[in-house]
């Protein structure tokens, strides 16, 4: 298992609720972090908001400036103080619009996979490969992952983002298929939340665990909620050799 105070973590949607989530516990408990924001102050006030001091920021966050469709930018945010980092969070997501006839669709149509084929490209660089988490969501599983209430809803107003996601997971999990040697990560592990809501969270106790063979059906899962799960699992247990959730596509839902 890697040691906390070697384990470095890049983030990637870290002003978005669970990746910022994620990021909060991360600083607090002195994991060295980097990020990639466009507006660096909105993400430091963010974090100032979230109970992170400002010298635990100056201590174990770098951010750094640019879009994650920029190649050079995200080479940036994968260094930390001069070494490659070990994990890689992203939740990069577009927001809604709709168009004529109220057709539901993304400001962006292809953000999740714009932002994941660049993280990979910059990965390539990286002399020792990272390992990989990604938000997707439920709805995209060849077994019933929502309950039957919300399936048209599903299918009317997340078609779109929902087509994105399909296409990210798939750049991934055909990265890891390739020759070791090819790779640009190590292992990568796919968090596909039930709906996101805002709220104080119900904690881990409360939350349900599926995959993708077996998921777990439920309404909704509080941002918060996955951002903790991401840090139990994916952070604080990085390298555990017992996890069995690397290379898993993770239902969640609470």
């Amino acid at each position: 298992m890697v040691d906390k105070q070697q384990l470095t973590v890049a983030f990637f949607g870290a002003t978005g609720g669970c990746v910022k989530a994620c990021l909060v516990l991360a600083l607090q408990a002195g994991y060295h972090c980097t990020a990639l924001a466009r507006t660096p102050s909105k993400l430091q006030d963010l974090l100032l908001k979230n109970k992170v001091s400002e010298s635990t920021i100056v201590n174990y966050l770098t951010i750094t400036e640019g879009n994650v469709t920029d190649l050079n930018a995200v080479q940036q945010t994968l260094n930390a103080n001069g070494r490659p980092v070990d994990l890689i969070i992203s939740g990069i997501g577009g927001k809604p619009r709709f168009d004529r006839g109220f057709k539901p669709t993304l400001d962006n149509p292809t953000v999740c996979q714009d932002a994941t084929r660049t993280i990979l490209a910059a990965a390539q660089s990286c002399p020792r490969k990272p390992r990989l988490v990604v938000i997707s969501t439920t709805g995209l599983s060849n077994k019933r992952d929502v309950p039957v209430m919300m399936m048209p809803l599903y299918h009317w107003l997340l078609k779109v983002p929902h087509e994105d996601k399909q296409v990210m997971e798939n750049q991934i999990v055909a990265e890891v298929q390739k020759p070791v040697a090819e790779r640009a990560i190590d292992n990568y592990l796919i968090i596909r939340p039930s709906f996101l809501v805002d709220g104080d969270g119900d904690g881990l106790a409360k939350l349900k665990i599926g995959s993708d063979t077996k998921p777990a059906i439920g309404y909704a899962i509080c941002r918060c909620d996955v951002g903790l799960w991401i840090f139990e699992h994916a952070i604080r247990k990085a390298w555990e050799s017992d996890s069995p959730y690397w290379g898993q596509m993770v239902s969640l839902t609470a």
